[in-house]
């Protein structure tokens, strides 16, 4: 906490009770770090709180009950990370603003973002998710349609969170079809306006 101008490189942090939180400082830089099995009922694998002007680049995120969490912060760049398997890849609270998420891969996670509020001022560009069921009739590499990252049931979980129990069901699949077609509760600014249709080649730092 309260350390500005950090550079954080090819670490791997895996299996901790709770996981790597990074708090109240500028101009961070996290690149090419592994961020891995944190499992738990409070647990991530990278909490952002308060941290303004920074960089969270070329990282994977793998089987963690939270890849990255952010709080109250802005103006991060987060671009070329790799999310696979987590239970929610992304949560970006309402207080995090003029975020920049671009290019990340988002593979087999549970929930790809989730958030607290109907409103967001962030950026999603360009990344792909393998969830996307979209379309790319001119061939050029990019979805046709925008892509909604947030569902409706991870919502409904934040306020409820025994109605996890029900993830599989159909029911939960026809509510969050029907919100995708029409937005009603999960934000309708969030989107990712020009989807990847293949995933995308990590740079390394």
């Amino acid at each position: 906490m309260f350390s500005n101008n950090d550079r954080y490189e090819h670490n791997v942090f895996q299996e901790n009770g709770a996981g790597v939180a990074v708090m109240f400082s500028d101009d961070v830089t996290m690149y090419d770090n592994v961020f891995a099995h944190n499992w738990g009922p409070a647990s991530y694998g990278l909490l952002l709180k308060d941290i303004r002007d920074s960089d969270i680049k070329g990282n994977q995120f793998h089987r963690n009950t939270i890849g990255l969490y952010s709080e109250g912060s802005l103006r991060l760049n987060i671009e070329h990370n790799e999310f696979t398997r987590n239970g929610y890849a992304i949560k970006m609270m309402a207080s995090s603003t003029d975020n920049q998420i671009v290019a990340n891969n988002f593979v087999s996670n549970t929930f790809d973002v989730s958030t607290n509020s109907r409103q967001n001022f962030n950026t999603f560009d360009g990344n792909y998710w393998s969830r996307y069921q979209g379309f790319d009739l001119d061939r050029d590499g990019i979805g046709d349609v925008p892509h909604r990252p947030v569902h409706l049931f991870s919502l409904l979980v934040e306020r409820e969170p025994a109605g996890l129990i029900l993830l599989r069901s159909f029911f939960i699949d026809l509510i969050d079809a029907a919100e995708q077609v029409m937005p009603i509760y999960t934000p309708p600014t969030l989107l990712d306006g020009r989807p990847s249709i293949a995933p995308i080649r990590l740079e390394q730092s």
